[in-house]
């Protein structure tokens, strides 16, 4: 287990037209729809109350447009350059190969999904990513954090960030939310969600995984 402290915080980007339409997006660069630049608004400002003067020793981000806009918002509401950012290819979401651009039902109805979560975690689906090498490349980059650490990326390399630093097993890994519109506190093996208000959000449903 890695017990980041300070914390990190991990926010997931906001929404795209292809979240919407229930697309598997992995490495394909989509930029962030009307919806997901609100998110992206409303997260900013709710992290920057919630954080009050705290110093935030690193900004990262994934180098993907959907990413890096929403970035772009937290670095205006935190009023600060874009040279206080590093983008990161460790953050870089899973490479879901010859999914990608399908439909989530799609991928759910096709008899070589893995239905065994743990095999789901170890599988590599073509020209892609498995989730354990997603992990293990987590791993490699994390260890130079040594400072409260804001980090923006996606919904399967979040849950491996989040599997990581919580000691999670590749079963719960593979089912951990990873929200839009909110964002999570990474400390001492806990995970803690927060709404926009920086209230508790608790658990979630809603979360794919692929």
């Amino acid at each position: 287990m890695i017990e980041p402290n300070p914390p990190i915080y991990f926010i997931r980007h906001g929404e795209t037209d292809w979240n919407r339409e229930g697309r598997i997006q992995g490495q394909i660069d989509i930029p962030l729809n009307d919806t997901g630049h609100q998110q992206a608004i409303a997260i900013s400002r709710g992290l920057k109350n919630f954080l009050s003067n705290t110093k935030i020793d690193l900004f990262v981000v994934s180098p993907l447009t959907r990413t890096r806009q929403t970035m772009g918002y937290l670095l205006r509401e935190f009023d600060l350059p874009e040279n206080r950012v590093e983008t990161e290819p460790a953050m870089l979401e899973l490479a879901f190969g010859i999914w990608e651009g399908h439909f989530f039902k799609e991928l759910k109805s096709n008899p070589q999904y893995p239905q065994n979560l743990e095999e789901r975690f170890r599988r590599r689906p073509e020209d892609g990513d498995s989730y354990e090498e997603g992990r293990d490349r987590v791993r490699q980059w994390i260890s130079r954090i040594d400072g409260l650490t804001v980090i923006v990326a996606h919904g399967a390399i979040g849950r491996c960030l989040i599997g990581l630093v919580s000691d999670l097993p590749p079963a719960a890994l593979i089912k951990a939310p990873t929200p839009q519109g909110h964002f999570c506190r990474l400390q001492d093996g806990r995970i803690d969600w927060f709404d926009t208000e920086g209230s508790p959000a608790g658990s979630f449903g809603n979360g794919r995984d692929i």
